[in-house]
Formats: structure tokens, C-alpha cells, sequence
């Protein structure tokens, strides 16, 4: 099969848990014999090629016009592109996120289209109880119904979205996202380091306000504790940035106990991870976060949300600890647990290692995601020759 994806944050570019996933996916998809091309939109090409191969994944990446309505140029700008290599046969099947409704008003195709829920911009804003622009709930609604088919990287967000757009219940097939996994002996290490570590864009979204508000506990019972904030920060108009404000909300004595790395290339995240005491993700709302993946097949002990899918992936107290992200003394136990407790911390590096190894990993998951196109592609062709 040829698969083309589409993504606008293919790594090095600054990217989040979807462009991490299509590396994982594609690289797995062209060890397996398949071809793989990714293209996407980028405002910001500095320090990455506008054209690669990495590990046989093609990547195409496209410069944002800058005119009026770009946002529309752009959308037809890759169409185009994307029914030239269908008409040509480079391509069997095209796959794009439901973020931002890439395929909506797209003609018809002679290959299938597959739009996965990573979560849309509507989605995190009903999620999060704020509201959503008109425009991105009809480019999302569009995009979800001229797909010929759907998957979810989670039940939990395969109910929401169905609930969200009304779309029809059984039609969502799920494939979790994969991650690959290390080699043992490089992640279940005695970890006598302090350190924990949280990775993802410093939003409110992603739990770091409250995360931050129990550092002081933390740090006040274990003074050798180090928190690791890795991801880009964000701002609003008018208001200092979310990096300035969480520094501002700690206590002066505090404040050099928590490290902020900023964007980081994924193998030096990667690298702390096979290190660090323990890994914290207190999010509000996530699809299938990708983190808690990479921490736990790194043999870094885990700290996750409660809400959303986080029980789809975390048993807590076998192989990770959940906990309410609304709840900063919640946070604060659960680090505190993990780094005065070498037994506990052993027990969930080595059971959330072995569950990635048996239920999430590349290996695993590339399988099912080769089925499902198969499947596609099978229903598609069958519908074609009637």
C-alpha cells in the first residue's frame, strides 16, 4: 500500500503528539514494504527542509502563502497536490487529522479518504467548557463527513466526537497510538535521580498551572526534587506569558527546583525519560496523549490524568498512578509517593513498560492500522465496482 498523510508538524518541526505519532506510524509502515509520503502546511520553515526522506518516510512540507484568505490557498494548494499523486497512481489511500478540517468541501477522489480523531479544535473547547468558533465547528463537521472513513486513537474520544457532530454511532473504528519501546536494560534502572519530568506545550490544557501549584509541597518534603518542564510556551495579549506566570505563582525559595527546557528535539526528551524518577501529565484533556506513552515505555514511572482516555491506558496503582488534574494536593501525594518509594517505583517502571510492550507498541499497532486500510481500501474499491 501507499498511504499519504497529511501533517503540518512532521518532526524536527515543532510539533505535538501528532506529528510524533505519524513518524512512529510511518516509519513502521515502510519497514513493513509500504509506502509512505507525509504533506502538510507549515507557517515556519526555519531549520527544516522543505523536502526529506526520513527512514523512507517522503516528506513534503509547504509554505503557508501570505495573501488574503492564505488559509484557502493553502487547503487548495495541497488538494491539488494530493489528487495529482491519486490520479497517478503514487498514492492508495489518503489519511488526514481531524484538527482543523483539512478535507472539508474536498471533491471526490479515486482513492479513499480516512480522517483519524486526534482530537479537534472543537473537541479540546467542549473538553475544556469554552466555546468554539462557527468556522472551525463547519471545517471539522465538513472534514468528518466527506471522509469515507473514520478511526479514533480512543474510545473516549470517539464517543465525544460522535456526541460533538453527530456523526453515527458504530461507524469510528479505534486504533490506539503506538510508541516504540527501548531496550529493556536501558529503562528499568534503580533511578536514585529526583527528577521529574512533564512534556507537552505549557497550556492550561495540559494541567501545568496545578501541576506547578504542588511543586512547593513537593519540593518542601523532598528538597532534592527537580521538576523538568519540556514543551513551548504559550502566550495571550495583554498577559505575560505562561511560562512568566507559573515562575510568578512560585515561592522565591521554590523557584530553582523547576527547570524550563523550552522545545526540544524528541531524543533529549527521550533521554531524561530513561533517567528521571517519575514522568507527570495532569491534563485536563487529551485524545490518546502520546507522553505518557514515551514515559512509560522508558521505564519512567507515570503520573496521568484520570480524565478522558486515561484509563485506557493507566491501571492505576499496577502500572501508573491516575490522578484528578482539577486537584493540586492530589498531584503533589502522587509525586511525593513515587519518589520516597523506591519498591512502588520499580513496580511501575517495569508493569507500564511491559504494558506498552504488550498492548501499545509499534509492532503491535502497525498490524492493526495495515488491517484497517486494508479494510478500507476493500470497501472502497468494492463500492467503485457498483
Amino acid at each position: 500500500m501507499n498511504i499519504c498523510f497529511i501533517c503540518a508538524e512532521y518532526p524536527p518541526a515543532s510539533h505535538g503528539g501528532i506529528g510524533s505519532m505519524i513518524q512512529t506510524l510511518g516509519r513502521a509502515l515502510v519497514a513493513q514494504g509500504h509506502g509512505v509520503r507525509v504533506i502538510g502546511m507549515y507557517r515556519n520553515l526555519s531549520g527544516v527542509p522543505e523536502y526529506e526522506v526520513d527512514e523512507g518516510v517522503q516528506v513534503w512540507r509547504l509554505r503557508t502563502p501570505v495573501a488574503r484568505f492564505a488559509w484557502l490557498v493553502a487547503r487548495y494548494r495541497m488538494y491539488k497536490q494530493i489528487g495529482r499523486w491519486a490520479s497517478e497512481g503514487s498514492i492508495d489511500l489518503v489519511e488526514s487529522p481531524d484538527w482543523e478540517g483539512w478535507i472539508a468541501g474536498w471533491p471526490k477522489l479515486s482513492v479513499p479518504v480516512v480522517a483519524r480523531l486526534h482530537g479537534s479544535i472543537c473537541y479540546f473547547a467542549a473538553e475544556m467548557h469554552a466555546p468554539c468558533r462557527k468556522t472551525a465547528f463547519w471545517l471539522e463537521s465538513a472534514a468528518l463527513r466527506r471522509a469515507n472513513y473514520r478511526c479514533s486513537v480512543s474510545r473516549y474520544t470517539a464517543e465525544k466526537t460522535g456526541e460533538l457532530f453527530t456523526l453515527a454511532n458504530g461507524q469510528t473504528t479505534v486504533i490506539h497510538n503506538a510508541v516504540d519501546v527501548p531496550l529493556a536494560k536501558a529503562t528499568l534502572t534503580a533511578r536514585p535521580s529526583q527528577d521529574v519530568v512533564f512534556s507537552g506545550t505549557l497550556t492550561e490544557k495540559k494541567g501545568v498551572i496545578p501541576l506547578v501549584q504542588s511543586w512547593a509541597r513537593v519540593v518542601r518534603q523532598h528538597p532534592e526534587a527537580k521538576l523538568h518542564l519540556y514543551g513551548k510556551d504559550t502566550s495571550n495579549p495583554g498577559k505575560p506569558s505562561m511560562r512568566d506566570h507559573l515562575i510568578d505563582s512560585l515561592p522565591q525559595d521554590v523557584r530553582p527546583s523547576v527547570i524550563f527546557h523550552g522545545h526540544v528535539r524528541r531524543e533529549n526528551l527521550l533521554q531524561h525519560l530513561q533517567q528521571a524518577r517519575a514522568a507527570v501529565y495532569p491534563s485536563y484533556a487529551e485524545a490518546f496523549a502520546m507522553a505518557p506513552l514515551e514515559s512509560m515505555a522508558h521505564g519512567c514511572p507515570t503520573i496521568y490524568s484520570n480524565r478522558g482516555s486515561g484509563p485506557e491506558l493507566i491501571c492505576h496503582g499496577v502500572d501508573g498512578l491516575l490522578i484528578d488534574p482539577a486537584e493540586a494536593d492530589q498531584i503533589a501525594d502522587a509525586i511525593g509517593r513515587v519518589l520516597r518509594d523506591d519498591g512502588l517505583a520499580h513496580q511501575l517502571s517495569h508493569a507500564g513498560r511491559q504494558k506498552i510492550e504488550q498492548a501499545f507498541s509499534t509492532r503491535q499497532i502497525v498490524t492493526r492500522n495495515e488491517d484497517f486500510y486494508a479494510d478500507c481500501l476493500n470497501r472502497f474499491h468494492h463500492v467503485a465496482q457498483n
